[in-house]
Formats: C-alpha cells, structure tokens, sequence
C-alpha cells in the first residue's frame, strides 16, 4: 500500500511540474509579445510625421493623411513586433494616398490600462468605432502584418469592411510560440492564455481576404500562408519570392499589389 502511496506522490508532482512548465513558457512568451508593444521605442527612420490621435480617454494612436481629399477609403493598420502606432505610421503610410490610422493598445505606449486579449480586441473596436464616425462615407479596409494580423482578422470578423489584407499571418499563437519552445501542439495549446485564434475568427469574415506571404519568411512560412488561407472562404493568397518577415511593407512589388487588390 505504501509503495503504491508512493508511485501516486511521483506521478502527483510530475504533472504538477507538467503543469507549472507548461503554463510558464507560455506567460513568458506572453510576457515577451507585449513587450515588443509595450517597451518599443519610436523609430527615427521614418518617411512621414505620424499625427497623434486620441480616440478615447485612455486609447491613443497616430495617422497620417487624415484630411485627404482622396478618402473614399481608410486603411486600418496592426503592426507586428515593435511596429506600434507611430512606427507603423511613420514607416508605411507614405505608400498610401488615403488615410492611415494604427492604434496602441490598452495597456501600451500612451493608453491606458492593462494589455491582454480582450482590451486588444477592444482597441481595435474603439479605433474602428472612431474611424466610422470620422469618415461615415468611407470604405474602411483592414491590414495586419504578424502579430498583428490575428487582431485585424478579428476585427474584420466583427465590423463590416471592404478588404482584410494579412502580411505572414499565424492561426493562432501556437505558430508564434512553437518557433521558440515548440511545445504547444494539439491538446498542448491549452496552456496558451490570450490565444489570438485567427483560424477561428476568419469563419466569420465576409469581406475578400488578401494573404500575402514570402519564399524568404523566415519566422512565417510561405506554406503556412496557405495553411491558413483554409480558414477563410475566398482568399486570394499571393507568395513573393524573396521577401524577409520584416520587409512586407517596404517592398514595391507588394505594395502595388495592395493597391490593385483594394
């Protein structure tokens, strides 16, 4: 009876420590993802001044070109890693004609309050909400680029759009994480808390979906474009050669094909 007492004590603390490393890496890598918005600096390197917007009491972001004449169409922006507002702004609006807003998240840089998944899916609600009433006539089209296309599925699941465009998307957070610690497979993803479920969100997404993906993505794989394309119900995938997970919006070839696509 004893060593039987025994054998259940071993295998009591070994899913215990199962438990504790499981849900460990994952707040770490958690901890590390809002990092990237919460502790990013301002990039000096810019081809615009981002124009600061307040569109709450605790929500702020930038845009640019928000008085062009030409706003028949408003693009909506979630950067990836380090790309928060100002940098998505500053770095990419240029290449567009039409107004181009990014939010901060709750919880990061200027706004308030605490980062998680549902103040994120709030921000993107708030910004949309605030875009409707500042542009009432206007097509709004949704873009996210890494981590950030996952909260750009979701909000185009949820708001009415003209076009979602995804640069290197994920399914969920699985996709992300597994490239450091790859342990979150099949039932195994339970131990990811805040999962950004893009596969999930894109069965409610009604507009044409545009993902673009590269040969030369090294973090988000061409293949894994495809594989996500499945979740949604008319996607046009396009596949560049030779294009590196940060350089989606700095490439010409990818941005005309923006342009032709919206």
């Amino acid at each position: 009876m004893e060593k039987k007492m025994d054998v259940v004590r071993v295998l009591l603390k070994l899913v215990m420590w199962f438990l504790i490393a499981g849900f460990g890496c994952s707040f770490i890598l958690q901890t590390i993802s809002y990092s990237f918005y919460k502790n990013a600096k301002k990039m000096t390197d810019i081809s615009c001044t981002p124009q600061l917007i307040q569109f709450k009491d605790e929500l702020t972001g930038y845009g640019n070109n928000l008085d062009s004449e030409n706003n028949d169409k408003v693009i909506l922006f979630f950067g990836g890693s380090n790309y928060i507002a100002y940098n998505s702004v500053g770095r990419y609006s240029a290449k567009f004609d039409c107004p181009f807003i990014s939010v901060d998240y709750y919880g990061t840089q200027d706004s308030g309050g605490r980062m998680n998944l549902k103040t994120m899916k709030k921000s993107a609600e708030d910004l949309y909400d605030w875009t409707r009433n500042r542009y009432p006539d206007s097509e709004i089209i949704i873009m996210g680029h890494s981590y950030g296309a996952g909260i750009a599925a979701y909000l185009a699941s949820v708001r009415e759009c003209r076009s979602l465009v995804i640069a290197a998307g994920y399914r969920d957070l699985s996709d992300l994480y597994n490239k450091i610690i790859p342990i979150f497979r099949g039932p195994l993803k339970v131990f990811i808390s805040n999962n950004i479920r893009t596969a999930e969100y894109a069965e409610n997404v009604k507009c044409p979906v545009y993902i673009i993906g590269s040969s030369g993505d090294r973090v988000l794989s061409s293949s894994l474009q495809e594989k996500l394309s499945y979740s949604f119900k008319n996607p046009e995938v396009k596949i560049f050669d030779d294009i590196a997970h940060e350089d989606y919006f700095s490439s010409d070839d990818v941005i005309n094909f923006i342009k032709q696509a919206i």
